[in-house]
């Protein structure tokens, strides 16, 4: 998904078409940041690609520090960081959108966009399960059901066709809704985390909470391309708690 969204990125980097079409839909915008002049088109291409190296970079620690620990915290959050992959998507619709395609090919993708946000969001609320007590062996199961959940929400979302957003995609029918829903599943999973420390009699998890609550508050509002310097704060915030999450995380069930 790395190399699709880089393909995708340079494909429309060498249009000239893409600012005037971005301007027609009212989402062009400059940014400003310590001097320099960053077009919001330019901040989304960062943006995705950011997100999806993040993915990738985080998801290879993982593999690294986990090869011999288990930890069903870890798996629900690695199915979430993979989710982070399909930021592609943004770049497909864009290019989907200048090439002509219909508003029913584009809703398509902002719906399968939607469903893996949606999959993504339902991850880490399940890893925050895990971390307050909850034990189930079956996780591909409890995987499969939270898909299937997301596919069905998605598939139901009205899609906004006459109205584009700062990410590139369509707006997203109830998106206040949707807003307040995305806000809700980050802040239960913060508050699962912290019930942990009592469950698990073990300080650690107040390390591991605040790594969970820096990664996904940080992915929540990096792919929103508000401006270049949210993005950047973002992106370093999601790098240092995830270093922090899987650290503490590794080391607590290493002496379990």
């Amino acid at each position: 998904m790395l190399l699709i969204g880089a393909f995708f990125a340079v494909l429309l980097a060498t249009r000239k078409d893409v600012p005037i079409f971005l301007i027609e839909h009212g989402i062009y915008k400059i940014h400003r940041l310590m001097g320099l002049r960053i077009s919001s088109f330019i901040l989304s291409l960062t943006d995705v690609l950011a997100l999806q190296l993040f993915a990738v970079v985080v998801g290879a620690f993982i593999l690294a520090t986990f090869r011999k620990t288990v930890s069903a915290e870890i798996f629900f959050f690695a199915f979430w960081l993979s989710t982070l992959s399909f930021e592609s998507f943004r770049l497909i619709h864009l290019f989907l959108a200048i090439g002509g395609s219909s508003d029913s090919v584009l809703a398509i993708v902002d719906k399968l966009y939607m469903g893996m946000k949606f999959i993504g969001y339902m991850s880490i609320f399940i890893s925050g399960l895990y971390a307050a007590g909850m034990r189930n062996e079956r996780q591909f199961s409890i995987m499969i059901a939270c898909i299937g959940i997301s596919i069905a929400l998605a598939s139901i979302l009205p899609m906004n066709t006459g109205i584009w957003i700062q990410n590139l995609m369509f707006q997203v029918g109830y998106s206040n809704l949707i807003e307040g829903f995305s806000l809700a599943i980050i802040l239960i999973t913060i508050a699962n985390y912290l019930i942990a420390v009592r469950v698990r009699g073990d300080k650690a998890y107040y390390y591991i909470t605040l790594g969970i609550a820096a990664v996904a508050m940080g992915a929540h509002f990096a792919s929103g391309d508000g401006s270049p310097l949210l993005s950047l704060l973002s992106i370093t915030v999601m790098g240092l708690g995830s270093v922090l999450y899987i650290y503490k995380l590794h080391s607590f069930y290493l002496w379990q």
